[in-house]
């Protein structure tokens, strides 16, 4: 299947490249991207292409990018009549990814959320989350790769739950955990803080230099919380909580 891929950051280069694996011609748009985009763009044999070429010839597109461009991408989709089958696997909340949706209504849309690493093959598995009415022809282009296709259900935004729901714990926990060591810092006492590693539950507190690691992150996972915080207001839960873990990473970066 000829594929479109915007864009090959972290996670949508190893994506793009297990879909490489799988047998597939994969896509990609250059233009205004940076020699870091490129670069993995290449280690994931991608093909450069024009963007009007690379959605008009695009049997399927796979939508993978910070959050904050996730709906923009399917504007820019939408606008060039796609009707193939569409792939959101960004972490938005329920206006959001109707947005994305909306914007593409043409194409057959999926829901998708990524929860772990980008796919190695490494130890710890890359479950790709997926809902909506394609959503086992989506698990089928991943099939025998690094990647581990979940559908979840039948309609979008089972999808983007699962994935909103494990962020929140995991990256919420890596928040506090930051706050715990700027805290221990300010009071001179981080070898008290990183002692605790020992119990079962502390396991992030074992390196002292975790603020500063994710500082390079801090730019993307910052709007994911604020689409957290709009997926817990929409189920009627505490979307406070995640704003105000939010404020960690608006610091970090």
């Amino acid at each position: 299947m000829r594929i479109a891929v915007f864009h090959p950051g972290a996670m949508g280069s190893k994506l793009a490249a297990q879909l490489v694996a799988a047998g597939h011609e994969v896509h990609w748009v250059p233009e205004g991207r940076s020699p870091e985009s490129t670069a993995r763009a290449e280690a994931a044999g991608l093909i450069g292409t024009p963007f009007a070429e690379a959605v008009g010839a695009a049997e399927a597109v796979l939508c993978s990018c910070a959050p904050q461009g996730a709906v923009d991408i399917a504007v820019q989709v939408g606008r060039a009549g796609f009707d193939g089958l569409y792939i959101e696997a960004n972490p938005l909340s329920p206006k959001s990814l109707r947005e994305a949706q909306e914007a593409v209504s043409q194409a057959t849309f999926v829901d998708a959320g990524v929860i772990g690493p980008p796919p190695t093959g490494g130890p710890s598995p890359t479950h790709l989350m997926l809902s909506g009415s394609a959503a086992e022809q989506a698990a089928g282009l991943w099939a025998g790769t690094a990647v581990t296709p979940m559908v979840v259900g039948d309609q979008p935004g089972a999808a983007s739950a699962a994935k909103s729901s494990y962020a929140l714990y995991n990256k919420g926990k890596a928040a506090l955990a930051v706050l715990a060591f700027q805290l221990a810092e300010k009071h001179g006492v981080t070898e008290a803080l990183t002692a605790q590693q020992v119990r079962g539950d502390a396991s992030s507190l074992q390196d002292p230099s975790l603020p500063e690691q994710l500082r390079r992150v801090a730019w993307r996972w910052g709007p994911e919380f604020d689409e957290l915080a709009e997926t817990l207001d929409d189920a009627g839960l505490e979307g406070d909580a995640a704003r105000a873990l939010r404020q960690v990473w608006t610091k970090l970066s």
